[in-house]
């Protein structure tokens, strides 16, 4: 049953307000009791700096119950404001929007276009986590250079460096 207040809490010192918002590491986190829990609840990890959002109350005391919003120093996470992604038959098919500003767009037609202001408009990783292909502000395309020499002929249409070759599968 909600308690209703007249006015707001006046805090006075720098604990978070409620216990849940910030704990110390993965097991504070996944200890709640099923009690002490509900769809939404945002807990900030404080050993990896990761803010953490309860998706699934099911699973609260696993991993899977739960849905990592932000990560680290460098990276960032909305706190404010909202993306919107739409779908449409003409026109633009597909738009990511945050508010006014779209870098994503593939129109009807089939132009795809990423705008934005990083280093790298486009960039594809490997599983480890390496680039594998980038596309640079100035237009410049980077493959990854692989570390030997493919075995037998590149396929069709296939482009592979190594340190000191190029290949280039033709028909």
């Amino acid at each position: 049953m909600a308690i209703i207040l007249p006015s707001g809490f006046n805090i006075t010192n720098v604990d978070p307000i409620d216990a849940r918002f910030s704990v110390s590491d993965q097991a504070a986190r996944l200890g709640f009791s099923a009690a002490n829990v509900y769809e939404g609840l945002v807990v900030y990890q404080r050993d990896v700096n990761e803010l953490y959002v309860l998706t699934d109350t099911g699973s609260y005391s696993s991993t899977g119950g739960w849905t990592l919003v932000g990560s680290g120093a460098g990276s960032t996470f909305m706190a404010t404001g909202s993306v919107t992604a739409s779908v449409n038959i003409t026109g633009d098919i597909f738009i990511i929007r945050s508010g006014s500003y779209n870098p994503f767009t593939v129109s009807s037609t089939g132009l795809t276009t990423i705008s934005g202001s990083a280093t790298n408009l486009f960039l594809i990783k490997n599983a480890s986590n390496q680039p594998v292909l980038t596309v640079s502000q100035s237009g410049i395309v980077t493959l990854a250079t692989q570390s030997i020499d493919p075995t037998g002929t590149a396929p069709n249409g296939a482009i592979y460096f190594t340190s000191s070759s190029f290949y280039i599968g033709l028909d």
